[in-house]
Formats: structure tokens, C-alpha cells, sequence
């Protein structure tokens, strides 16, 4: 008998994150106090002894991949194909997962725009350099279809009502959730056809390789917000005395916001692109932040990349909220 497959598409006005526990949101507090001095919590999620952890970003796709099937099917073989979008939260893999999904449909994969394609709102010109001509595709990141700046975002202004009209044909775009929330905000119309993966309950935890009992799984799924990938790493910090949660330095201000909703909102930014999008911050006082932020790993840098690293993420959103920044629903 197959085992049952959690993974699951539903629209996304259908999610709702896991239920913490009430008590949940006082241990978090409390584990915030505890980290300050060196502590450990008592209680953490199990690992048999002979099992490895499983990376939050090397998790077994194929489950998910088939759910995407599943789901669209009807969709890829319908006379109204269009256009379909799928939300990937922070460190949930879902991109990757799309990657796998349309290389065994046979989908190209579109390029994103250069920069100055976007200042330029070089539409026609990125549109004739994809290798997709008939062929269906995939938007594997739309925030790197924009920059939040006065130039940078009549790009997708533009983009996005030829992808409704589909003057590009059928594709999936794969849209970042706070990128969504942005947009949602932002743009005067509401995308159709918006799907996301169900959030992840203690099934889907345990089919990811997750062990513990049905509150230690309950906590975690209700802690990582429904999102596997975050969870992996959660719970990597539970049963790993070498990894732990991030906290932001006492130093953390308005400018530090910023950055990290710039970030965040851009799935990551070059120091470049950061200054663009952030013109008011002196270069000095942006390599200072950056420099502090990456001291303290809340963020990491891949050659002049800049993004959020997973075990500071939670530490971010809260900071985020608490200043009553646009948040996403993931």
C-alpha cells in the first residue's frame, strides 16, 4: 500500500497557518531570554539516533512534485490554459520544487530581465530573448522582475496585465510571499488563479523526516508557520546543539528595518541594488548595517548578494512586525 502523500495545492485564500498552542507564544519569549544568556531549553523535538538530519533546502521534492501534477493537470491539458501563480515563502522550496515540476513538462525557463532591461521597461526586448517561443514556462522569481525604487517597478506594471491577457502564452510564475504582499498592496487589480502549498501539519512533517511527538510537532509546525523547509531548520536547532536561532543586535533600528524588509521584499539584493532601492542611507551607513547585520548572521552574502539567513528569519518577521511593516501571510 503507497503511503499517503501530504503535500497538498490549495488557492491561497485557503491558508491558514498552523494553530500554535497559546503556551507556544510565551515559550518563545521565554527561549529569546534564554538564548540572551548562553541557556538551552528543556524540551526539544527527538532524532533517532541513526537518523541524519535533513537539510531544509535538500528535502525530497518529489512528493511536492507530484502534487503540482495532481493539481494542474486539468489546467495544462485545458483549451484555457493562461496564466497560474504559486507562492513560495521565505526558505520553502517551492521554486525549486516548480523547477522540478515544469523540467519533466518540457517548460522553458525564463531568464529574468537585466536591470537595466527593467529601468528601461524593455518589455518586448527580454520577452525576444527567451528560448520559449510555443513552448509553456516558467517564472521561477518574479521579485526579480522589479526593484522597489522610482524607476524599477513599471516593469512588472507593465509585465504583469500581458501575462493576465496571455500575450506570452501559458506559464507558471512563482511569486515570493512577500513579494505578493507588496504587490497585493501595490497594484490596483487582484491576481486570478493564486495557489500555495497547504501549510504543513505534523503528517507532512513526519513525510519531510521529522520525528517527535504530536505536541513537539504541533509546536513546531505552529513555530515554522505551516512552511517545511523552515521547519527542517527549526528543528536542526532543536536537536543540534551546534545550530541555533538568531537574534538581531541591540542595535537594530530604523535603517536596520529597511534593509531587511528590502531584503526580504527582493528575496535578496546586491549592495548595488540595495543603495538603489534605499537612496536615503548613506554608502558608509549601509556597509556599516550590512556589515553588522552579517557579524551577527542574520544575513549572508554570496559574492555581492545579499539575503536573510533561515535560522534568523522568525527573529526578522517579529522585528518587521513590531514596526508595523507590510507583512506576508506566510
Amino acid at each position: 500500500m503507497t503511503e499517503r502523500n501530504h503535500w497538498q495545492l490549495i488557492p491561497v485564500e485557503d491558508f491558514h497557518c498552523p494553530a500554535a498552542p497559546t503556551v507556544t507564544r510565551f515559550q518563545q519569549g521565554w527561549r529569546r531570554v534564554l538564548r540572551v544568556f548562553g541557556l538551552q531549553d528543556q524540551e526539544t523535538a527527538t532524532q533517532d539516533a541513526d537518523t541524519e538530519l535533513p537539510d531544509y533546502q535538500a528535502f525530497e521534492r518529489g512528493p511536492a512534485v507530484r502534487a503540482l501534477n495532481t493539481h494542474f493537470e486539468d489546467w495544462v491539458d485545458g483549451a484555457d490554459q493562461g496564466v497560474c501563480f504559486l507562492l513560495d515563502p521565505p526558505f520553502s522550496g517551492c521554486a525549486a520544487i516548480s523547477r522540478d515540476w515544469t523540467w519533466q513538462q518540457g517548460w522553458a525557463l525564463l531568464t529574468p530581465p537585466a536591470p537595466a532591461q527593467i529601468r528601461a521597461v524593455a518589455l518586448d526586448e527580454w520577452w525576444q530573448q527567451q528560448a520559449s517561443r510555443g513552448v509553456p514556462w516558467l517564472i521561477d522569481d518574479l521579485a526579480r522582475y522589479l526593484l522597489r525604487s522610482a524607476d524599477g517597478l513599471r516593469f512588472i506594471r507593465v509585465l504583469l496585465p500581458r501575462l493576465l491577457h496571455g500575450d506570452f502564452g501559458q506559464g507558471l510564475v512563482v511569486c515570493d510571499s512577500w513579494t505578493f504582499a507588496f504587490l497585493r498592496h501595490a497594484w490596483p487589480l487582484s491576481l486570478p488563479r493564486v495557489y500555495c502549498f497547504a501549510p504543513a501539519e505534523s503528517a507532512l512533517l513526519r513525510q519531510n523526516g521529522i520525528t517527535g511527538s504530536d505536541r513537539q510537532l504541533s509546536h513546531l509546525a505552529g513555530q515554522a508557520r505551516g512552511n517545511v523547509g523552515l521547519a527542517l531548520a527549526l528543528w536542526a536547532c532543536q536537536v543540534n546543539a551546534d545550530k541555533r536561532l538568531l537574534e538581531l543586535p541591540l542595535e537594530a533600528n530604523d535603517d536596520t528595518a529597511f534593509i531587511l524588509y528590502s531584503l526580504l521584499l527582493h528575496r535578496g539584493l546586491s549592495g548595488e541594488e540595495l543603495q538603489r532601492v534605499l537612496p536615503v542611507m548613506a554608502p558608509d551607513q549601509l556597509n556599516v548595517q550590512l556589515l553588522r547585520l552579517e557579524q551577527f548572521r542574520i544575513v549572508e552574502r554570496n559574492k555581492e548578494h545579499w539575503r536573510l539567513d533561515v535560522y534568523g528569519y522568525l527573529a526578522v518577521r517579529d522585528f518587521l512586525g513590531s514596526r508595523g511593516y507590510l507583512l506576508d501571510d506566510f
